[in-house]
């Protein structure tokens, strides 16, 4: 994957490009169904999805912050990955209808920043 380019999709507030993150930010205001929607149309633009697209566990589902990893691809669409977006976002409905309170906080953008930074790391060790 040397050479290709890395970028993160979001809606943490928390996550900026500096030196610890240096790879290209796109943000999605809104809930972690909109950064789903702002992956899926990158998908579709010749990125390829890198990380799950649903976080670990349930309480962290129902946390306001999603981040996903994604490079760029020689191919135009990425059929895994946009199957991977579709299944978390019925996934993410079917919490939802479930009553599921959302949660708030800075504690889940400081745990969506962690579980990137893992993803980050996980991502360079397969590289190398």
């Amino acid at each position: 994957m040397s050479g290709k380019i890395l970028q993160i999709v979001t809606n943490n507030p928390e996550i900026y490009r500096g030196p610890e993150m240096p790879y290209g930010i796109v943000f999605a205001d809104g809930s972690p169904m909109d950064v789903l929607d702002k992956t899926e149309e990158l998908l579709q633009q010749g990125w390829r999805l890198l990380s799950a697209p649903l976080p670990p566990n349930i309480p962290l589902m129902r946390g306001p912050y999603r981040s996903l990893v994604i490079v760029e691809s020689d191919s135009r669409y990425d059929a895994a990955g946009l199957k991977a977006i579709d299944k978390a976002r019925m996934r993410y409905g079917m919490e939802r209808a479930a009553g599921c309170r959302t949660a708030s906080g800075s504690d889940f953008a400081i745990i969506d920043h962690s579980m990137l930074q893992r993803t980050l790391k996980d991502i360079s060790l397969l590289n190398t």
